[in-house]
């Protein structure tokens, strides 16, 4: 097991739990607080209410923001890549890569549709997916996943949010909203 596939197992293990709550991002009622990362490699804004970590192991640190009731949550992993990918060449070629990354890291993902998309001046990979949940036999509903992946610099962004496939919904606009207030490291430095 590589250490990201544990460390995505221990992340979904501690926060994918029940449902309930918010429809309109927080930020449009006034309530968001900004993370940014101890090392200044990104920022991104969160619901007021959403507890956050770092969880720290052999690779890069992941971030971690849950709801109160942990019905949702959301993570946020950076990468360095080894070569810099222009706008124009996040491709259908780009998305079947992140793609199959996934497929290997969490071989039991179904229902995978990637497309490219455009969020303002960003092109970027949207996957949505579903995996199992967690609980007891029988009674396990599945998780429904939207991964953003952002290359932007030298660095590789992956925002994940999920929750119950039943409750997506409910956070389907918070974690839209949440992707697009992601600040890379040289956005952060003011070098774009």
């Amino acid at each position: 097991m590589t250490s990201m596939t544990f460390q995505r197992q221990i992340v979904a293990t501690t926060i994918a739990l029940v449902c309930a709550c918010a429809a309109v991002p927080l930020a449009q009622k006034g309530g968001s607080n900004l993370f940014t990362d101890p090392s200044r490699r990104y920022s991104i804004e969160f619901p007021k209410d959403w507890s956050w970590t770092i969880v720290e192991g052999a690779g890069e640190a992941l971030s971690t923001f849950v709801h109160p009731k942990k019905e949702a949550a959301i993570v946020v992993e950076r990468f360095r890549m080894k070569q810099v990918l222009a706008q124009g060449e996040i491709t259908d070629v780009f998305a079947q890569i992140e793609t199959d990354v996934l497929k290997e890291n969490q071989p039991y993902v179904k229902d995978v549709n990637a497309r490219v998309v455009t969020q303002g001046p960003r092109r970027l990979v949207q996957i949505d997916y579903k995996r199992p949940g967690i609980g007891e036999p029988g009674k396990v509903e599945d998780e429904r996943v939207r991964q953003f992946s952002f290359p932007i610099g030298g660095s590789l962004y992956r925002i994940t949010c999920f929750s119950l496939a039943s409750q997506f919904n409910r956070y389907e606009s918070t974690c839209q909203w949440a992707a697009e207030s992601l600040k890379s490291a040289e956005e952060l430095a003011g070098k774009k």
